[in-house]
């Protein structure tokens, strides 16, 4: 098209195509230059929308900075399986540890999202307030990225989001309504704890009506015990379906009942961390009761470099690196990078992952953790084996 309009009548249009013809070269710039890369995540971007959108607080501008960038972990290069899978498991060096998970993949991709996410609190913090129902659930810890449940183009558009409280998680279910012949009332997700044990559901809060081409809130509130309550949540959505008359617009008065089925909820570790923003990373380490410390060597397996390493293993701990160790020098064989986090109960836990890449590509890594508790500190070595 463009080798076409070098031929237009317009001078403009011509010297248009000209430019960037040259740039797709390599020249002026590049093909960025035409095509620049969008490296926001759009799964994020849609649910912060959203979310923006039903707080009703339009007076304030969208601030694009809370969208987290494109998730590391979400790279090809990561071996199939988890974090670990490419070594065939852990090898544990310190008494004391936790025990190897058995997550999948999914949990390490899982991970890297609601790392990413830790400031959508803020995003949903109007929407929690809005609800008194939610009062006596203390702070919100955190808010993780949003899911999407269902297919792309399908007749329902479904987003779960999860909200970190001390004691209990709520799920809020984001909905679309994409069928204009129809009006859906009475909407709520069932959830399948079976395979979530540790989770018992308490509340739900249903949408009175889902709207069409709009987004409604529908709530699951669960009870959690202490600690990183993990599990797979089955997810059905529920509603009363009326026809709407196409000649008056108006819906019919009797419904029915019907129920479409969801992808599943997945609750990992990574959920219940958050970064922390410190100044002193080693001053407050040195604060921190050294009898909490743990210590624990991975085996990753084949890895491409050690940047990207590090920017899977940061994106599923999802805490903040400090005093620019998130970077590895060119070439670098190995590296160590300092991370700062905090649990439930703002209980801070701080980490050194020391790197190394052996001439074969294998990379084995060492966590050293500490934290205000030492359950602080085992938690990031769960968070790790649970991936």
């Amino acid at each position: 098209l463009l080798k076409r309009a070098l031929f237009d009548n317009d001078d403009e249009v011509r010297d248009r195509a000209t430019l960037h013809l040259t740039q797709l070269a390599g020249a002026a710039g590049g093909p960025e230059a035409v095509r620049p890369s969008l490296e926001l995540n759009l799964s994020a971007m849609e649910g912060a929308l959203n979310a923006y959108l039903a707080a009703d607080d339009t007076q304030q501008p969208f601030d694009v900075s809370t969208v987290p960038k494109v998730a590391p972990a979400a790279k090809p290069h990561k071996p199939p399986g988890g974090l670990m899978a490419a070594a065939g498991g852990v090898t544990a060096a310190a008494a004391g540890s936790a025990a190897a998970g058995g997550a999948a993949a999914a949990g390490a991709a899982g991970g890297a999202g609601t790392g990413a996410a830790a400031g959508y609190s803020s995003q949903y913090e109007a929407i929690i307030k809005a609800r008194p129902e939610f009062a006596s659930l203390g702070p919100l810890f955190k808010s993780c990225t949003p899911v999407r449940l269902t297919e792309e183009d399908t007749e329902y558009a479904i987003h779960a989001v999860k909200h970190v409280f001390p004691e209990h998680l709520v799920l809020q279910f984001d909905c679309t309504n994409t069928i204009a012949e129809q009006r859906l009332e009475n909407v709520s997700v069932m959830l399948d704890l079976a395979d979530a044990p540790d989770f018992e559901a308490e509340t739900v809060l249903p949408l009175a009506s889902m709207p069409l081409n709009e987004v409604g809130q529908c709530f699951s509130v669960l009870r959690r015990p202490a600690g990183l309550s993990a599990g797979k949540m089955g997810c059905v959505l529920k509603f009363t379906v009326k026809e709407i008359d196409p000649s008056t617009g108006e819906a019919e008065e009797e419904g029915y009942e019907d129920e479409y089925q969801l992808e599943d909820v997945e609750v990992a570790g990574s959920d219940y961390s958050r970064p922390l923003l410190l100044g002193n990373f080693r001053g407050t380490w040195e604060q921190l009761e050294p009898g909490s410390e743990r210590e624990d060597d991975y085996g990753l397996g084949p890895r491409e470099n050690l940047q990207d390493t590090v920017e899977t293993v940061m994106a599923i701990l999802g805490m903040h690196p400090c005093e620019g160790t998130e970077a590895v020098p060119p070439n670098a064989r190995s590296h160590t990078v300092l991370l700062a986090g905090q649990f439930p109960g703002d209980t801070r836990a701080l980490v050194r992952l020391s790197f190394g890449m052996g001439g074969d590509g294998q990379v084995a890594m060492k966590v050293v953790s500490r934290g205000d508790s030492e359950e602080a500190s085992e938690a990031v070595h769960s968070i790790i084996q649970e991936a």
